[in-house]
């Protein structure tokens, strides 16, 4: 079998690296799930004011079901709460829970250990090459995936 061409190989990477942590994840840590973590990075990432569900499903690129499924079971587990908001009573805001935020401060050294871990032999300079082309493929995910929400075929 010939090698990969290195855009194929990465390409692929991304999916299998994504699986394997997701199942890596889900062992390390059997109170929360990679993808209940996931919405709670994403909700985090609003600091104005809490997020609307559509707007995290769209800033994660998942569907407004998938996200309240999630919401909805971190919910009862109140990491987060569901609320209407004032304005428009159609859409739903979600708000991270003071046990969720001490959830994760318990957890911060044992997070910290496993990123070492994770990244363990990859030196400073390697580490800022791979930030950069990851930053720069997303922003050419994102770049397509605008252009195809216009019908726009890529």
């Amino acid at each position: 079998m010939d090698a990969p061409d290195k855009k194929e190989f990465i390409f692929g990477s991304i999916f299998l690296l994504a699986n394997r942590l997701q199942v890596l994840g889900d062992r390390w840590d059997s109170d929360i799930t990679m993808k209940q973590w996931f919405l709670i990075v994403m909700i985090a990432q609003f600091k104005e004011s809490p997020p609307t569900l559509s707007e995290v499903a769209e800033f994660m690129g998942s569907s407004r079901q998938n996200v309240k499924q999630l919401a909805l079971k971190l919910q009862k587990r109140n990491f987060l709460c569901i609320e209407k908001d004032a304005k428009d009573s159609r859409a739903l805001r979600l708000l991270l829970t003071e046990e969720c935020q001490e959830f994760f401060l318990k957890r911060q050294e044992r997070e910290q250990a496993f990123l070492a871990e994770l990244y363990k032999g990859i030196s400073e300079t390697r580490l800022n090459e791979v930030y950069q082309g990851i930053y720069q493929l997303g922003e050419n995910v994102f770049e397509m995936d605008e252009k195809s929400k216009g019908g726009k075929r890529i």
